[in-house]
């Protein structure tokens, strides 16, 4: 019987190193209940943060996107 953990695809404006992958790792595993395998990518687009997609389902907490949650309050010209 093949045992295939589910993969989150974690991006990150820089490489994460060894420690901060574990973290990571452990967060996603305890928040959602089963093991996972992370696949890291480096995207400097996102200036900071973290982008992650898992299951079908995106966190983006990178400051790109906060910078264009700001962006789209100014232009609605409403305050965050």
């Amino acid at each position: 019987m093949i045992n295939m953990k589910p993969a989150a695809r974690v991006y990150s404006a820089t490489a994460l190193n060894d420690d901060k992958i574990e973290k990571l790792k452990t967060v996603i595993q305890n928040k959602i209940g089963y093991e996972v395998d992370l696949i890291l990518e480096t995207d400097s687009s996102l200036i900071g943060g973290l982008y992650i997609h898992i299951a079908g389902f995106v966190l983006d907490f990178s400051v790109k996107k906060q910078i264009n949650d700001m962006k789209e309050s100014v232009l609605r010209g409403s305050i965050i």
